[in-house]
């Protein structure tokens, strides 16, 4: 009889991930809100993402990714920002993270306003 372990698996895997961005003010209010779409691509450190076209957050947009350890990722914008948004809304620092099973949660906290996408994968 063979005894297998499942090995849990801690960075987010390539695939396309669909769920909310959220920019929340340390007042509880929330600023800025909507639906996202974002492709990673394992073997290559890049990523793709697709806001919400009606509130303009996040910002359509791509880049590459490092992941830091099992809480944190780097993200950088390959081009420059667009005057059309809030350059908050583009995937430019290191935000914390947690992936579990297929649920992948990013935040980026800085002195006011707590940026947040909440993902999933089916």
């Amino acid at each position: 009889m063979g005894l297998s372990c499942k090995k849990d698996v801690l960075v987010p895997n390539e695939g396309i991930y669909r769920g909310i961005f959220n920019e929340i003010r340390s007042s509880g209010d929330t600023v800025a809100s909507g639906v996202v779409y974002m492709a990673l691509w394992e073997s290559t450190l890049k990523f793709q993402i697709t806001g919400d076209s009606l509130t303009n957050a996040p910002a359509t947009h791509h880049g590459s990714y490092l992941v830091d350890d099992a809480t944190r990722m780097q993200f950088q914008y390959g081009s420059a920002y667009s005057t059309q948004y809030d350059a908050d809304h583009y995937l430019d620092t290191t935000y914390n993270y947690s992936f579990v099973n297929n649920t992948f949660e990013f935040w980026f906290q800085d002195d006011t306003t707590l940026y947040e996408y909440r993902l999933s994968r089916d």
